[in-house]
C-alpha cells in the first residue's frame, strides 16, 4: 500500500513534535538552535508550513538521527 502525501505529512508533523519535546525543548529553542523563527517551527509542527531538506537536516543534525528518523519512517523488514 502507497504513502499518501497526507499520511506522509502526519508523520513529519508527528515526529518533529515528539523528538523536539523529547529533548526538552520548547519551539523557541529549536528556532534559535537553527537559525529559524519560533512562528516556523510552529508552522512546520501544525502543518501550515513546509519543512525544506536544509531545516531538515539541520534538525536531524542538532538531534543525532537520520532523516528517516525525523519523519518518522520505519526501515522496511530484512528480506530472508
Amino acid at each position: 500500500m502507497a504513502t499518501t502525501e497526507d499520511q506522509r505529512n502526519k508523520s513529519i508533523k508527528g515526529s518533529l513534535i515528539v523528538e523536539r519535546k523529547n529533548r526538552g525543548l520548547t519551539q523557541a529553542a529549536l528556532a534559535d538552535q537553527i537559525g529559524a523563527s519560533p512562528s516556523t517551527v510552529s508552522a512546520w509542527e501544525t502543518g501550515d508550513g513546509s519543512i525544506g531538506l536544509e531545516e531538515a537536516w539541520a534538525i536531524a543534525d542538532r538531534y543525532g538521527i537520520s532523516l528517516d528518523q525525523l519523519a518518522g519512517r520505519q526501515a522496511p523488514a530484512a528480506e530472508a
